[in-house]
């Protein structure tokens, strides 16, 4: 009965309804991991605030701590200041892409389907009208048309990133949340360098006034 050719809608019908819950499955888990990134923009903002302040109250008391850790200490303290900074930056950007890219999405998502319904209700109209004199049109969204007249306006760079990005991906439906993964991990990536950063002033500050006393 399987190889019954006659149950083959049947079988292609319940393979696309199982392979699209499993799609939407893993795009809300995709959603429910990219909200980390808030907690991680919080942590990355608030040791942000607390480096730039360690890195001003060491400029304007420079000729104090210099004779506590010497000039060489003072520079790596320094340094290692600057990249704490650098690496919050990183992460702060890509916390922001991450937002950019879920609120795009979901605006998009909806106003698609809200337009797309209103397209299925004009396009039975027009089924109706075009069997009506035995002729056949093409009633279907013209993806090419879309994305076209979306892409004109932007800069060349982005739509060149953008193309590339869509022609990775081609075959697979989780392209926009693998790439907001992908933003979460470099997000929490760069905090994760930021915080070593900054643990690596608070030693080198504490080894260079150790050793020059």
């Amino acid at each position: 009965m399987m190889d019954d050719p006659r149950t083959e809608p049947l079988r292609e019908w319940n393979r696309l309804a199982r392979e699209n819950a499993e799609n939407a499955i893993v795009a809300s888990m995709f959603e429910a991991a990219s909200l980390a990134r808030e907690p991680i923009e919080i942590f990355s903002t608030w040791l942000l605030a607390g480096t730039a302040a360690v890195a001003s109250f060491l400029i304007t008391n420079a000729d104090k701590v210099l004779p506590l850790i010497k000039q060489t200490g003072f520079y790596v303290c320094g340094a290692f200041l600057c990249l704490s900074c650098i690496f919050g930056l990183l992460s702060k950007m890509y916390a922001l892409g991450c937002k950019i890219g879920s609120d795009v999405s979901s605006a998009v998502k909806n106003t698609f389907l809200e337009q797309l319904e209103k397209h299925k209700e004009e396009e039975k109209k027009i089924k109706e009208g075009a069997e009506f004199w035995g002729i056949t049109l093409e009633t279907g969204v013209r993806l090419e048309r879309i994305m076209t007249e979306f892409y004109n306006p932007l800069p060349k760079v982005m739509v060149w990133l953008a193309l590339r990005q869509l022609q990775k991906y081609a075959s697979n439906p989780q392209v926009n949340g693998i790439l907001q993964i992908k933003k979460l991990n470099k997000q929490g990536l760069f905090a994760s360098l930021q915080s070593l950063s900054f643990l690596g002033f608070l030693i080198s500050g504490f080894v260079f006034a150790a050793i020059c006393h």
